[in-house]
């Protein structure tokens, strides 16, 4: 008697291995119920998933859907809870699903997609199909109760319609506010040429550049600095010019110091290519000439702006004009005409 004791014992801890070796080679298991599969219409029914997973498992769940009637059908209310044991977790999704229509609905199941070593892997439910009955042995719709309609005073349609004036000009302000910051925004990032030039100049160091011997790398500087603001302040593609054809192009078309500017590129060309040395009070000249020509031409909204009002009053200096002569050609007319008349 003790040893078949003894050997229950020993198959009974043999099972137990043998199924917690099972469960330890479980990945994701997925169990469902539903409480029935026939419901009258209006009624409920409730659809559980069981999804047991092991702890280090991310998985994607794609939810149920429904057939093509899916706006007669729907899902009421989703319960989910999630309960650790150990190395496993098991998520409960508890679903309460209603039915307004007649017939057969088929409601397409949960689909569960996840990686491991490697290998990708997916898990699908079984499709459901609910039979709807409608009201047994005749039974209808309990009629609904009459309502009594309360006429609204003129006082409360006042209240709405203040309000309803005043979410509108809530609106139109929050709108207005949002256009001057993003005036405000714009104008900070579109930096005017002439700033960004000055700003970019200051940063250079004439004596430390000379120190160094870096006379080169100062003209490199110097040159690209000013030739991008001549390009941006007077709209020709000065910065992408050789020296010989920004000369050809001041020939060919008016500019301030153009003489000044072709001489210090042309000296700026044989420091950068020819290893010149240049003296450190004509570095100081090329640099002040530069601030000083920047800041006399300034930059070129300014400039249209100025000329825009130059032209308008030169238009209005025109027309001021073409009265007066008209005018004078009128009082003419007449004196003609009274002298035709005396004669």
């Amino acid at each position: 008697m003790k040893k078949l004791f003894i050997l229950f014992i020993m198959i009974f801890t043999i099972l137990m291995s043998c199924s917690k070796q099972m469960d330890k080679n479980i990945i994701v298991n997925v169990k469902t119920s539903i409480s029935s599969v026939n419901v009258v219409i209006g009624n409920t029914i409730d659809y559980e998933v069981h999804i047991i997973s092991k702890n280090n498992i991310n998985y994607n769940f794609e939810d149920l859907s429904f057939d093509d009637r899916d706006n007669k059908c729907r899902i009421i209310s989703v319960e989910n809870t999630i309960k650790d044991a150990r190395e496993y977790k098991e998520r409960i999704i508890k679903y309460k699903l209603g039915f307004y229509d007649v017939g057969q609905f088929v409601v397409y199941p949960f689909k569960i997609s996840y990686n491991y070593n490697n290998e990708y892997h997916e898990l699908h439910g079984e499709d459901i199909t609910v039979l709807v009955y409608p009201f047994s042995d005749g039974e209808t719709l309990p009629p609904m109760k009459s309502t009594i309609g309360i006429p609204m005073p003129k006082y409360v349609w006042g209240f709405v319609a203040l309000i309803i004036i005043a979410i509108i000009g809530l609106i139109v302000l929050i709108f207005a506010v949002i256009k001057y910051i993003e005036k405000k925004f714009n104008d900070k990032i579109n930096i005017k040429e002439d700033t960004e030039a000055l700003n970019a100049l200051k940063d250079m160091d004439i004596n430390v550049y000379y120190n160094e011997n870096r006379y080169a790398e100062y003209y490199f500087e110097l040159t690209f600095i000013f030739k991008r603001y001549l390009t941006k302040r007077f709209r020709f593609n000065i910065e992408d010019m050789t020296t010989s054809e920004i000369n050809q192009l001041f020939k060919e078309n008016s500019f301030n110091e153009s003489e000044y500017i072709i001489t210090m590129l042309k000296e700026s060309d044989y420091v950068k290519f020819a290893k010149q040395i240049p003296e450190l009070n004509i570095m100081q000249k090329d640099y002040d000439f530069c601030v000083e020509y920047i800041i006399n031409n300034g930059n070129l909204q300014t400039a249209l702006k100025l000329e825009e009002k130059e032209n308008k009053k030169i238009r209005e200096l025109e027309k001021k004009k073409l009265k007066k002569e008209l005018k004078e050609n009128k009082k003419l007319q007449k004196k003609m005409q009274h002298i035709e008349e005396n004669n």
